[in-house]
């Protein structure tokens, strides 16, 4: 089924249900890893850290709404657990296409017909197993299906996306690395096929990672 951006307006109102479809159940594992065959290349040799972009894409900048930021960091707090020690590194945030603005009549909201937002959170640190990070992530979100393997780029590591079916017919697309130095997760929210939400991810994980200071 091709999927295409939602209408702007009825966007709005939609995307915080969206969102909290992807964090239902996400503070407890599942004890049945999600079956994501992934693909394996190597790591890079030296320690990596996360690093919070200005802007990100060139122009998405910081969402300034209190709702996204708690999703991404909640999820953040999830993937500080699965760390054999603490973090060197976190970011939990969310991006979007267009500054919001605030008014009488919708509240907190993104001016234009471009609704689509990005929320990230990823840490840094010792990761004993990626590809064990990798299943337990996913098995900690229930409402992703369709889970299958992508390949992690120069970066290394191993990756997989999935989607979420969500009832407000906005297309969620939810991308996962995890390596020996880094686990981090792209939720795109109202991404059409023709936006190729999994190269974008791929975009998105090259900002974030910066070589260990």
């Amino acid at each position: 089924m091709t999927r295409t951006r939602p209408a702007g307006r009825t966007v709005v109102g939609a995307l915080t249900s969206t969102i909290l479809l992807l964090t239902t159940g996400c503070t407890a594992q599942s004890d049945t890893h999600a079956p994501a065959a992934v693909t394996q290349s190597s790591p890079p040799a030296a320690a990596m850290r996360i690093d919070k972009p200005a802007t990100l894409l060139g122009t998405w900048t910081e969402s300034v709404d209190r709702g996204f930021h708690d999703r991404a960091e909640q999820q953040m707090g999830t993937f500080k657990k699965l760390l054999a020690a603490g973090p060197t590194s976190a970011m939990g945030t969310a991006y979007v296409r267009a500054e919001e603005v605030h008014s009488g009549e919708r509240g907190l909201h993104i001016p234009n017909d471009d609704q689509r937002v990005i929320l990230i959170s990823a840490v840094s640190g010792t990761i004993t197993d990626p590809t064990v990070a990798l299943d337990k992530t996913f098995a900690g979100l229930p409402n992703v299906t369709a889970v299958g393997p992508i390949q992690p780029g120069a970066l290394g590591g191993v990756a997989g996306c999935g989607i979420i079916q969500a009832k407000t017919g906005i297309p969620v697309d939810v991308c996962v690395w995890s390596d020996q130095h880094t686990l981090g997760m792209v939720t795109l929210v109202g991404f059409a096929q023709t936006d190729d939400p999994r190269g974008v991810f791929g975009q998105i994980r090259a900002e974030l990672e910066r070589p260990a200071r």
